[in-house]
């Protein structure tokens, strides 16, 4: 007896509206501002190190100009690498997360090399500050989603 046009029936809310803004149609929401920063943190500190191991093996080669010229190709081939094939970083792979397209589908590689390009736009990082996706994120039609 549940009629639709019942001026008498109890209320129902919509699900839709009931979904809170960083869930999506396919249930998957978007990891958190403190998770992304962990993220970068963690991938930074593993950069470094890459840079700290390829410049003491270019001194031990007697080639010390060759560590500072493998720096933004080593940063590159990191993110290309990691989200390209596990589709995420190991900073994402520790919190849990990881990259998909908007429609939570497997990113393409041209949304991953996109993605790490954006990163070398000078205050990339500074993009989240107004909203909950960086710069990296909106072009390249990303998001980081936690895993189950």
């Amino acid at each position: 007896m549940a009629d639709l046009n019942n001026p008498y029936s109890a209320p129902q809310a919509d699900e839709e509206a009931l979904r809170p803004a960083n869930v999506y149609a396919d249930d998957l929401v978007d990891a958190k501002a403190s998770v992304r920063f962990a993220n970068l943190l963690i991938d930074n500190t593993l950069y470094l190190a890459l840079c700290f191991g390829i410049g003491v093996l270019s001194v031990l080669v007697g080639k010390p100009e060759l560590g500072s010229w493998l720096t933004w190709p080593t940063l590159f081939g990191y993110y290309v690498f990691f989200e390209g094939i596990f589709g995420a970083t190991p900073g994402k792979l520790i919190t849990r997360t990881r990259v998909v397209q908007i429609d939570g589908q497997k990113p393409t590689i041209g949304q991953v090399l996109g993605r790490t390009a954006s990163r070398f736009v000078p205050f990339d990082a500074l993009s989240f500050l107004g909203s909950g996706a960086g710069w990296h994120d909106r072009w390249t039609r990303t998001r980081v989603v936690r895993i189950s």
